[in-house]
């Protein structure tokens, strides 16, 4: 073996010194003997003598050098006894065994496991056999390891690492061994052989497993500072917390940390950290926060202590653990905040907020439970809930006062919610505050009752004042608040009323309709304020004649309406007399008399109407037709009558379908000089509906109709955008004609109406040059605030205003004077009667002309039909005529054709002449 190669070498050396020491004394010796002895007796006696010497000499130092080595043996002996017997002892403490690894006959490599003197130490680590065959027992995340320590040995490696695997026992069960080769296996043994210890370190390695087990499953992040170098060690979940590998951290000082650690927390940590220090207090627990790879910062609780220490107790190396505590901070936070937010909620609130214990004392109450109960003002939290004084009367005003019944709720777990209670105050008046109570039993603790009481008594007051404003509220809805006489809405409800009483019992029901007639002019007259005090005097007026059970309401601004029962339809004409009487005599408003007059309209219950939107329908109609037939009258409802506003209500559909797809069409009448009757002075634009429906329909049935559906305006304008094509026209022909236009009243009394009239007109490319506008005489006098400003626009823009049917209202040379009218047109019921009536029509037409003559207006004669007419009119100094005489409304291209063809004066030599 190669640990014997040394001391065989040594022997070997010592034997040949001695072979040639005693060779080289026998050979001297010899020689001096045979120069000194000459005699061969002699010199063979010496020579006996000198082998005898030398073999004494020779055992002499056998002897003492053999007495020397085996004292070393036996000292060596004893030493290795020892040290074997130690070895042993460290084993079996261990769990270990000593193997040795070499080739057999066959040159495979075997492992022999403790031979002599160590066969039985160690027989759970059995890894015994050859490595093929351990191999196969060893665990498959292991068994890469082992084959390339396997492929060491065999290659002859002269150095191997310690190697960790699993085994799979004898019993089965998975064992963890620790193999350790001897360092110097390559000088202590022969070629192809190695030595070592085995470990069975099972126990440890579970104990360890366990402990990164405790350490994952904790989400615990080792760390240990070594002081002497700065160094940082620490583990994956360490790292992790902050978002990095471990590799990411490798290596680190603790100035790394530092660099981590928010700056605030720095700051504070060393300050603790070093009284520690001074004090050689090692054990600490801290709190800080660190950066986050993401930038984020992350809660840190850190834990430690010394573990290695120099010998006057100053620290040499740290440990500890780091724990997330991120989210605990974040719940913390979020309580504090959530338990700030109840404090602030609770100091705030509107509402007292108290808790009374078992025993009845308070033992909470937030500032506005004091301001409401607190009469006293010396503090509500100990006192007894008694002495507040609170009391209720559940029987009314003569039941005996009670106090808050805190055993409902504390022992029968009931729920009281706004129990209103009174509460005495020192100057004698009471107060009502609004308990609502619960029982409520904390963690650990006694049952309470959790109170929030609300001081109620303005509140009361309120509902009070409010039930009355909603009391008057209901009165304003169901009453006129200018006469404080029911409204629609009233009438209606009572007229609902009076029907269904009629079903049940014999007898009719009237409703009178009645609208005050041309109150309107009265109110432009008089102002608004003096118009609505002629409403409050006419409504006590009807409300004196009124009688029993009759209904009487404002249902319009100049409209009432009166219900009543009756036994025979004839006494709704006494009904009516009985209205018209408070109009026989005049009105004295500020000294002035006023004379009016009342339309009225009557339907009955249940001849006219089958319930009260129908009686109110008719009513309606009646009145209307009342005031069609000139107004101061009654009209009782009739079929006729129906059929009649039914035909309207189609006509005034057609009017609506022919004014979206435009179905009109433009005629032309000729106005002429009737001092030349074949020069043409102008034409009056008229206007004829094209919609099938209204086949047969002219426009003195349609007119009408547009006029109360307000479907004139649209029409109005519609003829302003015809003419004006129609002029284009004949500019193109370089011919001219000036157009008359006629205006609705009811158009001009729309606000804005004269804004669109201009719009309309400066769009077709009209101007005052080529058209006038005529307004009835109706329109010329009803100058109320928006008529008016319409006409004023017209007037500004510089059109010419014609008064067209003069004579058949109420003429007046002031409403001509105001609005500076340019011509007058002399009606056809006055013209057709020239030379038949005695001569008053002849003496009406000469005043007009006079008239006219005097102010400066031109005169249109209308309806001229005989040449008597023309002549007459002629001599009297009127100077444009138009009629069936002279030609009929005709289309614009027969008009062109008739009466503008080449050759025609253009210019007429009558004043219309433009």
């Amino acid at each position: 073996m190669s640990h014997w190669k040394g001391p065989k070498a040594a022997a070997f050396g010592v034997a040949v010194a001695y072979a040639a020491f005693t060779a080289l004394y026998i050979v001297v010796s010899d020689g001096l003997l045979e120069l000194l002895v000459p005699d061969v007796a002699q010199y063979k006696l010496l020579q006996t003598v000198k082998g005898v010497t030398a073999m004494l000499l020779s055992a002499l130092l056998l002897w003492f050098l053999l007495i020397r080595v085996w004292t070393r043996l036996d000292q060596l002996l004893m030493d290795v006894r020892i040290a074997r017997n130690r070895l042993i002892s460290a084993l079996r403490a261990a769990g270990g065994a000593t193997w040795r690894a070499e080739r057999n006959a066959a040159g495979k490599l075997v492992v022999i496991l403790n031979g002599n003197p160590f066969r039985d130490v160690g027989d759970s680590i059995e890894i015994l056999g050859d490595f093929d065959s351990i191999h196969a027992r060893i665990h498959p995340d292991f068994r890469a390891a082992h084959q390339r320590f396997v492929d060491l040995i065999r290659s002859g490696a002269k150095a191997l690492s310690p190697l960790t695997l699993r085994l799979r026992d004898k019993d089965d069960d998975w064992r963890w061994i620790k193999i350790v080769p001897d360092p110097d296996f390559h000088t202590n043994a022969d070629a192809g052989e190695v030595y070592g210890v085995a470990f069975d370190v099972t126990d440890l390695q579970d104990a360890s497993q366990a402990l990164e087990d405790v350490i994952a499953g904790g989400e615990l992040g080792t760390w240990r500072h070594d002081l002497r170098t700065d160094r940082l060690t620490v583990n994956a979940g360490w790292t992790e917390m902050l978002g990095y590998r471990l590799e990411d951290l490798r290596p680190q000082v603790i100035d790394d940390w530092r660099a981590l650690v928010h700056p605030d927390d720095l700051r504070e940590l060393g300050t603790f950290q070093a009284e520690k220090f001074l004090n050689h207090d090692y054990y600490f627990t801290s709190e800080f926060r660190m950066r986050h790879k993401d930038g984020h910062w992350v809660w840190i609780l850190s834990r430690g202590k010394a573990v290695e220490t120099d010998e006057t107790g100053k620290a040499l190396v740290l440990s500890g653990v780091h724990i997330d505590i991120s989210q605990r901070k974040a719940l913390k936070a979020a309580l504090l905040e959530k338990s700030d937010f109840l404090q602030r909620l609770t100091e705030t609130s509107v509402s007292g907020i108290l808790s009374i214990d078992a025993e009845g004392r308070i033992v909470f109450a937030n500032l506005e439970a004091q301001q409401i109960l607190d009469t006293e003002g010396s503090g509500l939290v100990g006192r007894d809930q008694a002495v507040l004084g609170w009391q209720t009367r559940e029987t009314g005003e003569s039941g005996a006062a009670q106090g808050f019944p805190i055993d409902r709720v504390l022992n029968g777990g009931e729920v009281l919610r706004d129990l209103r209670l009174t509460l005495p105050l020192s100057d004698g008046s009471e107060r009502v505050i609004s308990v609502n109570a619960a029982p409520m039993t904390p963690r650990g603790g006694v049952a309470q009752v959790v109170c929030s009481v609300s001081d109620i008594t303005q509140r009361l007051i309120d509902e009070r004042r409010l039930a009355q404003a909603a009391e008057e509220a209901r009165y304003a809805a169901r009453h006129d608040p200018l006469t404080g006489l029911p409204n629609r809405m009233l009438f209606g409800a009572h007229a609902k009323a009076a029907l269904t009483e009629a079903r049940h019992a014999t007898g009719l029901v009237v409703q009178v309709f009645l609208a005050i007639d041309q109150f309107q002019q009265v109110k432009d007259r008089f102002g608004p304020v003096l118009g609505d005090r002629l409403i409050c005097m006419i409504a006590q007026r009807l409300e004196r004649l009124r009688k029993g059970a009759q209904v009487l309401a404002r249902v319009g601004a100049e409209e009432f309406s009166l219900l009543d029962r009756l036994d025979l339809a004839e006494d709704a004409q006494s009904l009516t007399e009985m209205l018209a009487a408070a109009f026989e005599t005049p009105f004295d408003l500020e000294g002035q008399p006023v004379f009016l007059t009342a339309s009225m309209g009557v339907s009955l219950f249940p001849m006219d109407a089958m319930n009260e939107e129908e009686l109110w329908l008719n009513a309606d109609l009646a009145m209307y037709e009342a005031k069609a037939l000139g107004g101061n009258r009654s009209v009782r409802f009739t079929a006729a009558l129906r059929d009649r506003m039914a035909r309207e209500a189609r006509i005034g559909q057609s009017l609506q379908r022919a004014i979206r797809d435009r179905a009109f069409v433009l005629v032309l009448q000729p106005k002429v000089c009737l001092n030349n009757p074949a020069q043409i002075a102008g034409a009056e634009a008229l206007v004829r509906c094209s919609e099938p429906d209204l086949a047969g329909i002219g426009p003195a049935d349609f007119m009408p109709v547009a006029e109360r559906t307000g479907l004139i305006r649209a029409i109005d304008l519609l003829v302003i955008d015809m003419v004006g094509a129609f002029l284009e026209e004949l500019r193109t022909r370089d011919l001219a004609l000036h157009v008359a236009i006629n205006l609705s009243p009811e158009s001009l009394r729309q606000a804005g109406f004269g804004a669109e009239v201009l719009a309309h007109a400066k769009s077709a490319g009209l101007s005052p040059e080529t058209v006038q506008f005529e307004l009835t005489e109706g329109a010329v006098i009803d100058l109320q605030s928006e008529a008016r400003g319409n006409i004023e626009m017209l007037l500004a823009e510089g059109y010419e205003l014609s008064a067209d049917d003069f004579g058949t209202g109420y003429s007046s040379m002031s409403y001509l004077q105001q609005l500076r009218l340019k011509e007058i047109k002399i009606d056809r019921s006055f013209i057709s009667r020239l030379g038949l009536d005695n001569g008053a029509s002849d003496a009406i037409v000469r005043a007009t002309i006079a008239m006219a003559q005097a102010l400066g207006l031109r005169c249109v004669a209308e309806g001229v039909d005989t040449d008597a007419q023309v002549v007459w009119l002629n001599a009297q100094g009127c100077e444009i005529g138009q009629g069936y005489h002279f030609g009929r409304p005709v289309p614009p291209s027969v008009f062109l054709e008739t009466y503008l063809q080449p050759g025609a004066a253009s210019k007429p030599p009558c004043r219309a002449s433009r």
